[in-house]
């Protein structure tokens, strides 16, 4: 299939962005931490926090997630780009690139919401 290392591409950044929220910023604002003696401190300064103090401490663990899944995409764009490297599903390498852009910044623009770019 001639797209199929574009589709691979497309479906690389996608799974990432959907794997972007992430379980502590739910917590934060839901029930907590799971109920186990060592995350007994937690939780009672969970329950302490204002709905406001909740959402700034859940805003402050959804921006470090986002910034360790963009760290990494940083990491894999300056392999790819500088030292070659390719990843590879069932033997077939994925698009590098495809849209003249990171695979961060492609990353970024999905997780915003906004469509793909034409390839063309």
């Amino acid at each position: 299939m001639k797209d199929q290392p574009l589709e691979l591409y497309k479906a690389f950044v996608d799974d990432l962005v959907e794997r972007s929220p992430g379980l502590y910023a739910r917590w934060i604002m839901e029930k907590g931490w799971p109920e186990t003696e060592e995350n007994a401190r937690v939780n009672k300064v969970l329950q302490e926090l204002t709905v406001e103090q909740k959402e700034v401490f859940a805003l402050i663990a959804q921006s470090s997630r986002n910034g360790g899944i963009h760290d990494v995409l940083v990491y894999l764009s300056e392999q790819i780009n500088l030292n070659r490297m390719d990843i590879s599903f069932g033997g077939v390498a994925m698009a590098k690139e495809p849209f003249d852009t990171e695979l961060y910044y492609d990353w970024v623009c999905r997780r915003e919401g906004n469509d793909w770019p034409d390839p063309e």
